[in-house]
């Protein structure tokens, strides 16, 4: 667990927040732009956790979560209104595979963002454009109004910057100018200049928005492995009703050094099964979402009932969600490295 100060807090719009943090311990955390911490409070006795993509890249001195406050959010109220410089706050370790790889490669990287879906996307456009590579950064930005925009004086000063590389696009609703099928197939046609087989995509945003974007770019022939989807607004996921049944199994989990061996009861996941023999494996959402929980099956089969971040090629790689994988054979073995294995 990470023991967090806050070293400053800056307003973006009335109701969003950039808070910055150090480490108590002094030390700098290792992270993937594009990754999320989960802040973990206590009230009343009961464990409360919220993941907040982090707006930093690693290439800043300090971590940085952009907050927008949520109607009836409870976290997000309680950090707007209550958080102040000097605070010590407590989260785990960074996770989250919104992340990119070889960014200096020669293809188009497209962002989809839609309100504060952009913080994770300013992170890892920040983290490319600080890197020299034939790569071009196209941002498809979506917001009801211009006022709402979040990040834009510093998008704008990207887009200015660095102009032979990055394509900003903002999409205003209340200029009647929305996102839909036809309008995300034209743009990605005039964005796109390379190869668009070996184009990746980036969405972030709420599940009927990310939905979507992913439905018309695979009928438009992108492959699934191409398509990347961060989402943490939970409450508008649909949890696919559960019908098969899964037996008890044995398995084996490895973290921080430890091995432990424990019996996942039937139905269990295995992440329901660790925390019940008190092995604190990360987690947030519990509901296959956000990757908080994601581990390598070093051995054996898992099947997850719910999925929405990995991708096929993630899974070929042995990558599973704990938080919705069920054991199918008596020979799994779960690995984490420094609570996560990448």
């Amino acid at each position: 667990m990470l023991n967090l100060r806050v070293d400053a807090i800056e307003w973006d719009l009335s109701d969003v927040a950039t808070f910055y943090l150090t480490p108590i311990s002094g030390q700098k955390v290792a992270y993937k732009a594009g990754q999320f911490i989960t802040l973990v409070f206590s009230h009343h006795n009961h464990e409360i956790r919220r993941s907040y993509s982090l707006s930093s890249s690693p290439d800043e001195d300090r971590l940085a979560i952009t907050i927008k406050r949520v109607s009836n959010g409870e976290i997000s109220r309680f950090m707007l209104t209550k958080v102040q410089v000097g605070d010590i706050i407590q989260s785990t370790d960074p996770a989250g595979v919104f992340t990119v790889t070889y960014p200096d490669q020669e293809k188009d990287i497209v962002f989809f963002a839609a309100g504060s879906g952009i913080t994770p996307v300013y992170a890892l456009i920040k983290y490319i454009l600080n890197r020299a590579g034939k790569s071009k950064v196209h941002l498809i930005y979506s917001n009801l109004k211009r006022s709402s925009i979040i990040f834009n004086e510093q998008l704008t000063k990207l887009s200015n910057a660095h102009s032979d590389r990055f394509n900003l696009v903002h999409l205003i609703s209340d200029e009647a100018n929305r996102l839909n099928n036809l309008v995300i197939e034209k743009l990605v046609m005039q964005q796109v200049v390379f190869d668009a087989s070996v184009a990746e995509f980036y969405i972030c945003g709420p599940f009927s928005y990310i939905r979507t974007i992913t439905l018309t770019l695979q009928y438009m022939g992108i492959a699934t492995g191409q398509i990347h989807k961060e989402n943490f607004v939970l409450e508008t996921i649909p949890v696919k009703a559960n019908t098969a049944n899964y037996p008890p199994r044995d398995v084996t989990i490895n973290i921080d050094g430890t091995t432990h061996n424990i019996t996942v009861a039937e139905n269990q996941s295995i992440l329901q099964a660790a925390l019940q023999n008190n092995i604190q494996l990360p987690y947030s959402c519990r509901s296959g979402i956000c990757s908080a929980c994601v581990a390598r099956c070093k051995t054996g089969q898992v099947e997850m009932t719910q999925n929405e971040v990995l991708t096929p090629q993630d899974i070929q790689n042995g990558w599973i969600l704990t938080c919705t994988g069920h054991p199918i054979s008596d020979d799994v073995v779960v690995g984490y490295v420094g609570r996560r294995e990448y």
